[in-house]
């Protein structure tokens, strides 16, 4: 009995489904089509092994017949193709298999978190995800909540992972240096002023975009946003001011939005350390799909982000970050900090009814040093002029204060009063 290309694109979904361990019936979601194939083949979001896996067999299948195909589907084209050599070689590998098993164990497709307004939610919770630079080395690093090397109460030195031979404000978490470096100088330039690059605020807001509970649920996750919802997160609608912004045209932006996600899909690595064997490897925390169609502001945008096991929990990222992100790069960055230093489990926060409450108090925030404010406001700068620096940094966080988005007292940034 022969069957359709359907039928036999089922039937080895379900072998390899049986050779990867699992038991019972392959599940309907988990049965690839073509379609859904070809668009894992040319995708640069995830499935970079299966990809070349298929190419090494493709090559090998396309040698062994000269037969040719019409068919719209590159890879019905290839399970056509190893149908035919598959009768002069019955051990011939189907190019298929590997792209089958990345599907199979893929991201799991979830929902980006909106408001009433429909728009991406602006106080999203955040993996807890951070980097710092150790100036000493110039390197790099992960850590997985922000706390600092200090002593415990036997004067014992307390190693925390990726903190080694750091700098002393390594409490304060910083985006990946090269993300950052984009717009940090025209920022200092400018005296502070000017938007935070693209590239930063778009690796902050598509990782927040997946509620917690999914990303909690599976550190492998997929999902769907539109180009017109990054224009709303990245040109704000509203300025701090309460004037409107004339959105920019799709023409201006998309290629300032097109390299940005080169920048992540490439760039945007994150070195994690392993503190048992001091041994790291890079991590894509983030990944862009480049197979664009029509560029227009309904074109769909997909998504793979991929949590690493050793990261837990989230920070509630302030109403107003995209705002500030659209017009002061050292705001931005001292608010995502911030956000980090105000949702430290045990210090400054404790769980209630599944919300945060602020602890009261002075004296579970520390006063910040000159040096501290400087890591929040311009965290990679070259500036050899402290003096310059100090007095910049300070001015960002007097002006989030007389925007309400903190407190400052006795040195101490505290979270405004409102905030749950």
């Amino acid at each position: 009995m022969a069957f359709s290309s359907t039928q036999a694109l089922r039937l080895l979904a379900e072998r390899v489904w049986r050779s990867s361990g699992q038991d019972g019936d392959v599940p309907p979601d988990r049965c690839p089509t073509f379609r859904q194939l070809d668009n894992l083949i040319t995708t640069t979001a995830w499935g970079s092994e299966a990809r070349e896996e298929f190419a090494n067999r493709w090559h090998t299948v396309e040698a062994a017949t000269d037969r040719t195909f019409e068919v719209s589907s590159f890879a019905e084209l290839a399970h056509l193709v190893w149908e035919e050599a598959a009768k002069e070689k019955p051990d011939i590998k189907h190019p298929l298999a590997p792209l089958i098993l990345a599907w199979q164990s893929g991201p799991l497709e979830v929902q980006a978190v909106r408001g009433p307004d429909g728009m991406l939610r602006p106080d999203a919770i955040m993996p807890r995800v951070a980097m710092r630079r150790e100036f000493n080395s110039g390197t790099d690093r992960l850590y997985l909540a922000p706390s600092y090397s200090g002593t415990d109460g036997d004067g014992a030195q307390v190693a925390l992972p990726g903190f080694q031979n750091g700098r002393e404000t390594g409490r304060v978490p910083v985006l990946p240096v090269n993300l950052y470096d984009l717009g940090v100088s025209a920022g200092e330039a400018r005296g502070g002023r000017g938007a935070a690059p693209i590239a930063a605020r778009m690796l902050v807001k598509l990782a927040a975009a997946p509620s917690a509970f999914v990303r909690h649920s599976s550190r492998f996750l997929t999902y769907e946003i539109t180009l017109r919802d990054l224009r709303e997160a990245l040109y704000p609608p509203e300025r701090l001011d309460g004037t409107t912004r004339k959105p920019p045209n799709v023409g201006r932006m998309w290629p300032r939005i097109r390299e940005s996600i080169r920048v992540i899909n490439q760039d945007a690595r994150i070195p994690i350390l392993d503190p048992k064997t001091g041994y790291g490897h890079f991590h894509h925390l983030l990944r862009i799909n480049e197979n664009f169609g029509r560029i227009d502001l309904e074109m769909p945008i997909h998504v793979v982000l991929d949590i690493p096991p050793e990261v837990e929990g989230g920070v509630q990222l302030p109403q107003r970050l995209d705002q500030w992100g659209a017009e002061s790069a050292p705001a931005y960055r001292a608010l995502l900090g911030l956000s980090f230093l105000w949702h430290e489990p045990g210090r400054t926060h404790a769980p209630k009814g599944g919300r945060w409450m602020r602890k009261k108090g002075l004296d579970p925030y520390d006063p910040l040093t000159d040096a501290d404010a400087i890591a929040l406001a311009f965290p990679n700068s070259q500036n050899p002029d402290r003096s310059v620096l100090t007095r910049r940094a300070w001015g960002a966080l007097e002006a989030l204060e007389s925007h309400g988005e903190l407190r400052i007292e006795q040195r101490r940034i505290l979270p405004p009063e409102d905030t749950p």
